[in-house]
């Protein structure tokens, strides 16, 4: 597998020689190359734990503008309410009574005297309401300091739950496995158009890109560890041009070397 990575980076024309591997050895390349690109978020998170600015954005728009009811309060730590509600933003539904909740998204539950977390209908975790500095609340107000007490309320109850970091990561690692998968289609695909005087069948050609495709998964972390990410078009570049090299090469193999 390092042998594959280092050659891969430093000889994209012999690459060509693991064509021939066998699934056993792909597939595993394809799964452990994308871990690379979770390093910058995990040095993120261990830098600064606290929740990301988008997403504590994307919370502060939500309580403002849709997670409003007139029936709704909490006073003195009790939750009270005349019917169900919810709002949600990024992959977060934010619920006030009983209901059915979607098991697509993150649900954060505020019951009669706690805030809940749920993953998938299967209760995480509680903190009760003043713990959470939240023992009034009336969620038909627009008072700026109002909205601001449940904003951090619910900011700090979320960056206590580890199950929220984890589903992070796991978001975030099939973000770059689709990407990924993603560019080795597209250049396998796009090395048709490249005569090379022999025949090659598509699995052979796809099994190449995804080792050419190492140096997209290189390029980009270096991008993203530099939050240079606008420069992304670097990566496709350099995986095109590994791509032209190696099959460029074959061209001075005669048929029936591989």
């Amino acid at each position: 597998m390092f042998k594959r990575f280092t050659t891969s980076l430093s000889k994209p024309s012999q690459t060509i020689f693991f064509m021939k591997d066998s699934w056993k050895k792909v597939v595993p390349y394809i799964f452990l190359m994308p871990l690379i690109l979770i390093i910058p978020f995990l040095l993120s998170h261990f830098a600064d734990p606290s929740m990301n600015l988008s997403t504590y954005q994307a919370l502060k728009d939500t309580v403002e503008t849709d997670f409003r009811n007139p029936d709704a309060a909490i006073t003195d730590g009790i939750l009270t309410y005349d019917t169900p509600f919810s709002a949600t933003f990024a992959y977060f539904t934010l619920y006030v009574g009983e209901t059915v909740y979607d098991p697509r998204t993150i649900a954060i539950v505020f019951e009669q005297d706690s805030l809940v977390l749920y993953i998938s209908n299967i209760e995480i975790s509680k903190a009760r309401y003043e713990t959470l500095g939240l023992t009034n609340h009336d969620f038909s107000s627009t008072d700026p300091e109002n909205l601001r007490g449940l904003d951090i309320a619910l900011k700090t109850f979320m960056e206590n739950q580890p199950a929220i970091f984890w589903s992070d990561l796991v978001i975030e690692y099939m973000f770059h496995l689709t990407d990924f998968m993603m560019v080795i289609i597209l250049m396998s695909m796009l090395m048709f158009l490249f005569n090379i005087g022999m025949q090659m069948p598509y699995r052979a050609r796809f099994k190449l890109s995804v080792y050419l495709t190492t140096i997209w998964i290189i390029s980009e972390f270096i991008l993203t560890l530099f939050h240079l990410q606008a420069l992304a078009f670097i990566s496709l570049v350099a995986t095109y041009i590994y791509h032209v090299i190696a099959y460029r090469s074959m061209t001075f193999i005669k048929k029936g070397a591989i």
